[in-house]
């Protein structure tokens, strides 16, 4: 080792400066992480006005609840004329004269006046809407003036009810879009909200042809007059994104008043629901966001789920969005009883919910409780301030990647100094001036470099280290051996953490930590350095270790000889005309068997790499009982797949073994690549990654300990039988 380094001192020297550059963007990012440690709970009226209809308390009841255990924040839709006809409650409602005239007997529900309005009019979808107390008339027109451009509108009260008449309307009105318009937040909603010490969040949801400036300004003004921190789009669009004027209003006023964009998490966990124009707009306005978490219904649906009694399941998935996703925003939605139909298309109008306030409150104080641990505390959530990583720090770290990268190709090529010094000056021009010509799309390269060059240079190093130590000592007693693989374990990991800082400090920023920005490459960079493993496993056990190399240079020459190409071939063509043996044939068929297995394998394995909802019950009970313990849940493919594999494939190497170590290996390149692939979760805060390598290679240690003792055992008693 002490002669590798000396022959390689610069490469080595290199790549380590890459690694400590790493650590100047990556503690930018844990001090933005630590100093927003905050999340906030946004009640849905709409879910709780269903389950309170189905329970023995009143809304106002259950919100002095909700508010006695520490939400004080409830979202409310603006309501449309179409939504308040909906409402019992509400005395609006309105239809097109299409709908009016295909009711029996209209005319007689009406007004004269207003009935020869309806009578008269060529126009189908000309709207009328109906006030039964006027004293919400100046709030319903007020609503449409102000959102509408020249509306035109026909009036007539009798016995205290209004009704409007919105005739002959052009361009983007017709259709009846004036009844899906959202006018405001009704009045009544917000006076009970404030009664019962709640704060508004308005939200109001887009409708095509009547979301420009207008509509924007108004919107805005609502969240001025409610102080609302937050601004949760809805609908098929950007808020006033029909026009310029529109897009233009938004961004001024993000920037100016700071309040966070509620960006809401897909319900795969995949990234976040996406509007045209929404990663520009974050952009513009400096990603002043925060992640939201919906409670989606098949989340609802997980009471006395996997095992629990009550509400413990949600409960998880409430503190894994916050603690493991970085949502910071839960818009919570009441729990459904187990029995509902929660497909894509059931009728919510016919779900049961859980009425009992016992249920409510051991999902929220158990919450805030692991929370609190973590240091998170329940108010208002401030958007992360965190800036872009410098260009030298990334020139810096690109030219520690290609150091390590030259190193692993002399560990396959053993390239001559020369070379050497060639291709890293090569190599170092072509990324400081990728870095300084394209810097978004060098973050990609350089986080693919690090996280695919360290743990394929882990695994081709223990290949040698190990195949020199089986040479230097053949036979070795299993307290050194056990001792030997907790070392070669060590310094594999190590190589692999350096890939899991340089991949993941490229791409800490806001961008990727809001997964606006999504890294794409993480498929790829599992595979790669298992293919690089196999090849140097070829390399040193089956060509190196086995004479084959020494055989092939006594027909060949030595490097530099004359004729040497030419001598290769030759040979080759030699041994391709040997006739093959039965006894090859059956290796062959065995290792395309092999390979097939390797092949399904590997798809199974990728099908399970990534985000995914697909988690068997068995398999989260299991991802609870770790997380209850440890806070950060270990990784399987690390502690019960890749270290003790790494250890094993060190024991089995040494007890001379052929065929196991190259199953041991790839799980063991698998833990490997885990490492990285867990830090490329970038939405997770560092930290949390770090403590859940940290106990994945604590538990993985212990469990190699014991396979390895257990298959040392396995071995002696198997050697002592067929000995006798």
């Amino acid at each position: 080792m002490k002669n590798y380094l000396k022959t390689h001192c610069l490469l080595a020297a290199l790549a380590l400066l890459g690694v400590l550059s790493s650590l100047v963007p990556i503690s930018a990012r844990v001090r933005a992480e630590e100093g927003s440690k905050r999340y906030d709970l946004l009640l849905s009226y709409s879910s709780l006005q269903a389950m309170a209809a189905q329970s023995a308390y009143s809304e106002g009841e259950w919100l002095d609840l909700f508010r006695s255990w520490g939400v004080d924040k409830m979202v409310l839709g603006e309501y449309s004329v179409r939504r308040m006809s909906s409402n019992a409650l509400v005395p609006i409602y309105g239809g097109s004269v299409q709908e009016i005239r295909s009711s029996h007997g209209w005319e007689l529900r009406y007004p004269d006046a207003v009935a020869a309005w309806v009578a008269e009019t060529d126009e189908l979808t000309d709207t009328l809407v109906i006030v039964e107390d006027d004293a919400y008339t100046p709030w319903l027109l007020g609503g449409f003036f102000e959102r509408v451009e020249d509306l035109e509108y026909r009036r007539y009260d009798e016995g205290g009810t209004t009704y409007l008449f919105f005739g002959r309307q052009s361009g983007a009105l017709r259709g009846n879009k004036l009844l899906d318009l959202p006018v405001g937040v009704w009045p009544e909603l917000t006076a009970l909200a404030e009664a019962h010490g709640m704060q508004v969040i308005p939200r109001t949801e887009t409708v095509d042809g009547l979301n420009g400036a207008a509509f924007a300004r108004s919107f805005l003004n609502v969240l001025d007059d409610y102080q609302s921190p937050y601004f949760l789009n809805t609908g098929d669009s950007l808020l006033g994104y029909d026009d310029e004027a529109g897009e233009t209003l938004l961004k001024d006023y993000l920037r100016e008043t700071g309040v966070g964009v509620g960006m809401f998490e897909q319900n795969d966990q995949s990234g976040n629901l996406d509007w045209d124009g929404f990663p520009e707009l974050l952009e513009a306005t400096g990603y002043h966001a925060v992640r939201a978490f919906n409670e989606w219904p098949y989340i609802q649906n997980r009471y006395a789920y996997c095992g629990y009694e009550g509400p413990e399941e949600i409960t998880n998935s409430l503190f894994r969005a916050v603690a493991e996703r970085n949502c910071k925003l839960v818009y919570l939605t009441m729990i459904l009883e187990p029995d509902n139909d929660v497909s894509v298309d059931a009728d919510e109008n016919e779900w049961t919910f859980i009425t009992d306030p016992d249920a409510y409150a051991q999902m929220l104080g158990d919450l805030d409780a692991r929370l609190t641990r973590l240091g998170y505390a329940h108010e208002t959530v401030r958007a992360a301030e965190l800036a872009a990583p410098s260009v030298l720090w990334c020139v810096l770290e690109g030219i520690g990647a290609v150091a390590a990268a030259v190193l692993l190709l002399d560990a396959f090529c053993f390239l001559s100094a020369r070379t050497r010094r060639l291709l890293l000056a090569a190599g170092i021009a072509f990324m400081a001036a990728y870095t300084l010509l394209a810097p978004r799309a060098s973050q990609v390269l350089l986080s693919m470099a690090g996280g695919v060059v360290m743990p394929s240079l882990a695994a081709t190093w223990l290949c040698r280290r190990t195949a020199r130590r089986r040479r230097e000592e053949p036979e070795a007693a299993f307290g050194k051996l056990l001792a030997e693989t907790l070392g070669t374990l060590a310094g594999a990991f190590a190589l692999s953490l350096c890939g899991a800082l340089m991949a993941s400090a490229a791409l800490s920023q806001l961008s990727y930590m809001l997964e606006i920005d999504l890294y794409r490459g993480v498929k790829l960079m599992q595979l790669i350095p298992i293919g690089v493993f196999a090849l140097a496993y070829l390399l040193v056990f089956a060509y190196e270790e086995t004479g084959a190399k020494a055989a092939v240079l006594a027909h060949v020459g030595a490097r530099g000889e004359k004729g040497r190409a030419r001598r290769f071939a030759g040979y080759f063509a030699e041994v391709m005309e040997q006739p093959m043996k039965l006894g090859w044939m059956v290796a062959v068929f065995a290792v395309a068997v092999v390979g097939v297995f390797v092949l399904a394998a590997g798809a199974y394995y990728l099908y399970r790499t990534g985000n995914t909802t697909n988690v068997s019950a068995r398999e989260l009970a299991l991802r609870n009982l770790l997380e209850n313990l440890l806070v950060a849940r270990p990784r399987t493919k690390e502690l019960l797949i890749g270290y003790p594999c790494a250890m094993l494939f060190v024991w089995a190497l040494r007890r001379h073994m052929n065929f196991l170590p190259l199953l041991f290996g790839g799980g063991m390149t698998i833990g490997l690549v885990s490492v990285v692939n867990t830090f490329l979760h970038i939405r997770t805060p560092f930290l949390m990654s770090l403590l859940r390598t940290g106990w994945g290679l604590l538990f993985g240690v212990v469990i190699g300990a014991a396979a390895v003792a257990a298959a040392e055992l396995l071995l002696r008693l198997l050697r002592r039988r067929y000995k006798g």
